[in-house]
């Protein structure tokens, strides 16, 4: 696919009246709005759990908790990872970084 020219204006699309989009979108706000207000709920409580699991059992790097409240068990567990900075790597050791660099694209929908 290539990409539009920087002269060729955005397009503004307006859906057909009972059309796939047009069902999209009557859904999205509503969807929209219920999803953030979960996700913003599942992160109090995964972040309460993960307190309480580490207050429970000081110490360990992996812990269980079993509830009835829970279908299945959960698992608490320390997770290190390496990440590379890539500013820094661009500036100090550029060709190294063109060598290793991968370009990617991808689709964001977003509120404007």
């Amino acid at each position: 696919m290539t990409a539009p020219s920087p002269a060729t204006p955005m397009p503004t699309i307006a859906p057909e009246p009972d059309s796939r989009l047009d069902f999209l979108c009557a859904e999205y706000e509503a969807a929209r709005a219920k999803a953030d207000e979960h996700k913003a709920r599942l992160e109090e409580l995964t972040d309460g759990i993960k307190t309480e699991l580490a207050k429970a059992a000081p110490g360990h790097e992996k812990v269980l908790l079993s509830s009835p409240h829970l279908t299945s068990l959960l698992k608490l567990e320390l997770r290190e990872r390496w990440t590379v900075d890539a500013k820094a790597l661009k500036r100090g050791d550029p060709l190294t970084y063109v060598t290793y660099a991968k370009q990617s694209a991808s689709w964001y929908l977003v509120r404007v």
